[in-house]
């Protein structure tokens, strides 16, 4: 290319940048002080002669051509922070310009600078490591994730990376030996290069920190090491010492400091300055791989293809950041915009020639990573705490901890509703601070709320529990329902379960093996024995999630009334013409003795619990449609094809549910238990003050704890969510899962994945 071509080439990004004005122009586009750029562009790149007609034919298109007019909704602002970066973005325009938005190319100096750039909506978009996201997450910035780098090869999906500590095979010193080394990081604030390895040294009594009060971080890092290359630190000179950047570029947080992210961090020990690199699982060259080994914090050494088994930590993978608060939201025009790009030039297209998403001949990862194979789009809950994830988290805070007054003096319990609000409230009031009490609108934002620490704990039934396993919380207490005081739960404690049972009448030849096309009865969509548990199990030997379709008719009272899961209900006629179908008792096949009401008139088969048949037969319902039943007039479907007489559940049942339990982070587990068992010995069912307040009794039924508790006990300590709810009960809701998960918070938790 000779130079008016290379010029011209780049001359129109320069225009459309430098033609607008700040973000109240309706074009969306940069400031106008964006000429500036022609002059940070390096004669050593281009060459001293290709600069200055470069920059001469830039001012005269300004001058000269009019501004492209684009809407402001289809105009997308990238920002980048080097001229590598800028070059790679102009060569992404060029390729998008036959599209339906228009990409503009916002230079700024670091990170930084573009997290205030977006939130003040000068730009749109950029992606950023996860000390970055945590930083742009916070107020008044208030950013969010929208799409993560997925690592994954072919259907694979790989969205977080290993943080690692490379050193040279044969250097002879361990993890516990860092003290006194020269080390190489990819940036100040940046996840696998400062915020885990500080985090894990400080945890491990390496590093010597009593906290941001006493001194800064940089100041304790500086003492540990006797030189070090941390691009982006001001104030300590020890931690610039190894750096090779000239001028200000020197130790600066940009790709103008040839030590700077995961290849210059690398490069500063391959070159002999440092002799230990924080980096990730891929940063190694393949073919430099046999001249290094990983350090392991257990003080073992790994070769580098063993990261699975030696990393300081799993990080999450980087993010596409834009505002989430502000009237020009780009969210989806982001989205759509880069989901076009992948299709036409991300990893597997043929780049010969063409632009390259995620390569580039200007250096290494350019506006997204190199080894970024697809980007992926994040749940509509995912917000920066729920995707950095609790242990990243910490290791971020624990590096800006404050002096704090000890935590473990109250839980902070989460109520659902008004009426549970006001029973806490009152709880609160006599616990003598305790108790503390925090609204939310439903479980799962009660969850979220214990997810990011502004809650302690709460109890939730089944379904609700399998969430929250996988949201990485742990069970703390269970609910008991029968007489007979226990210590500590026990997985074989039929105190603390119920039974799902699948009943038919005894007169009919059905059978587990042939329920397709019959007709069936259930006490509610999303309730555990009605249709959880056997719709989780239909699918899981169907992999089919139209249940609709499984059954002929069906009431599942919830469900859509205008589907055939509604035809079987009956509503309470012209009393209330809408109440068919409704999940509550204004539909007359609701619940327990309402789906075997359903049966005994309409249906085929039941969904309920063991001891349905028993209290409503017998005698012992006296409803006109239950007066003549026998319990010998029903049996059960046992899951192998076989049947059972009702009173055989033990041996014939479709799950056994676990009761209701308390929730909370794991490191919160013993803190909840003791001040939650201390106050049911003050106004559980046998407390010393339970005249004044009673955690099982309600005036709205089951507020905070069901009615029917007995007493919590404590679960052990090691007990997974998994063995908790039991094998039988963990595959129907995971088959339910995979099938129709009505839950929005369940994809947020299971959505990263690493290999």
């Amino acid at each position: 290319m000779n130079v008016s071509d290379y010029s011209a080439s780049l001359c129109p990004y320069i225009r459309q940048e430098s033609s607008s004005t700040p973000p109240q122009n309706s074009e969306g586009q940069v400031p106008e002080q964006r000429p500036a750029v022609a002059f940070s562009i390096s004669p050593q790149k281009v060459g001293t002669m290709r600069f200055v007609l470069y920059t001469v034919l830039s001012f005269a298109l300004l001058a000269f051509s009019p501004t492209v007019s684009q809407s402001a909704d289809k105009n997308i602002r990238l920002c980048v922070k080097s001229d590598a970066e800028f070059q790679k973005c102009g060569e992404f325009k060029d390729a998008t310009k036959n599209s339906q938005y228009s990409l503009s190319c916002v230079r700024k100096t670091n990170t930084d600078d573009c997290i205030q750039a977006i939130a003040s909506d000068y730009a749109d978009f950029m992606t950023m490591d996860g000390g970055d996201i945590y930083k742009a997450g916070l107020s008044p910035f208030d950013l969010k994730p929208i799409m993560t780098e997925d690592y994954g090869k072919g259907e694979e999906s790989e969205t977080c990376y290993y943080a690692v500590a490379v050193v040279k095979k044969g250097s002879n010193f361990k993890f516990s030996d860092l003290k006194g080394k020269k080390s190489c990081h990819t940036g100040f604030d940046k996840a696998a290069g400062w915020i885990i390895p500080v985090g894990l040294l400080q945890t491990k009594g390496i590093l010597s920190w009593e906290g941001p009060s006493n001194e800064p971080i940089e100041r304790a890092v500086a003492r540990l090491f006797v030189a070090s290359c941390v691009p982006g630190v001001t104030t300590e000179p020890n931690l610039c010492s190894l750096c090779k950047g000239s001028g200000t570029s020197r130790c600066s947080r940009s790709d103008n400091e040839p030590y700077y992210n995961y290849n210059g961090a690398f490069l500063c020990v391959h070159e002999g300055a440092g002799e230990v690199a924080f980096v990730k699982h891929t940063t190694v060259p393949d073919e430099l791989a046999g001249m290094y080994e990983l350090l392991c914090p257990d003080n073992t050494r790994k070769p580098v293809s063993e990261y699975v088994h030696c990393n300081l930590a799993r990080v999450p993978a980087h993010a596409v950041m834009t505002r989430s608060k502000g009237e020009n939201l780009k969210t989806e025009e982001i989205v759509s915009f880069l989901t076009m790009a992948q299709e036409k030039f991300g990893s597997g297209q043929d780049s010969k020639g063409k632009f390259s998403l995620f390569s580039s001949h200007f250096g290494k990862d350019l506006l997204f990573k190199d080894s970024t194979k697809k980007l992926k789009r994040l749940p509509s809950k995912m917000d920066t705490t729920l995707y950095l994830g609790t242990n990243y988290l910490d290791a971020i805070q624990a590096l800006r901890r404050e002096e704090s007054s000890p935590a473990n003096d109250k839980v902070r319990w989460c109520t659902v509703g008004n009426e549970e609000k006001k029973k806490c409230d009152r709880w609160s009031s006599l616990s003598g601070g305790a108790i503390d009490c925090i609204a939310s609108d439903n479980t799962e934002e009660g969850m979220i709320k214990i997810l990011k620490g502004e809650a302690d704990a709460m109890a939730v039934d089944g379904g609700y529990l399998y969430t929250a396993g996988q949201c990485g919380l742990v069970p703390v207490l269970a609910e008991y329902y029968k007489e007979g005081y226990s210590k500590q739960w026990s997985p074989s404690d039929e105190a603390a379960m119920y039974y799902a049972v699948a009943i038919v009448k005894r007169t009919s030849d059905i059978t587990w093996k042939n329920l397709k096309g019959k007709k069936s009865c259930h006490t509610a969509v999303g309730r555990n024995a009605g249709w959880t548990v056997p719709m989780g199990l239909i699918c899981n030997q169907t992999q089919n999630n139209s249940f609709a379709q499984f059954f002929s008719q069906s009431c599942a009272p919830g469900a859509d009334p205008s589907s055939s899961l509604c035809e079987l209900c009956i509503g309470s006629g012209l009393k209330k013409p809408d109440s068919k179908c409704q999940p509550n008792t204004d539909e007359p096949y609701y619940g327990y003795s309402g789906t075997l009401r359903c049966l005994v008139e309409v249906g085929d088969v039941a969904f309920a619990k063991e001891t349905t048949i028993f209290q409503n037969t017998d005698g012992k319902n006296p409803a006109s449609w239950a007066q003549n039943l026998k319990s010998r007039d029903f049996m059960l479907l046992c899951p192998d094809g076989t049947r059972a007489n009702a009173e055989e559940y033990l041996k014939c049942h479709l799950a056994r549910v676990p009761s209701h339990a308390v929730i909370s982070p794991a490191d919160k587990r013993d803190m909840v238990v003791q001040i939650v068992m201390n106050q049911q010995s003050l106004y559980g069912r046998d407390g010393m003050k339970k005249d004044l307040f009673q955690m099982f009794d309600s005036t709205t039924p089951d507020l905070l704890f069901k009615d029917t508790t007995k007493y919590l006990v404590e679960i052990p300590k090691e007990t997974s969510m998994k063995t908790y709810l039991g094998q039988e009960y963990f595959d129907s809701v995971t088959g339910l899962a995979k099938c129709s998960s009505t839950s929005e918070l369940l994809p947020v938790c299971t959505f990263h994945k690493c290999t």
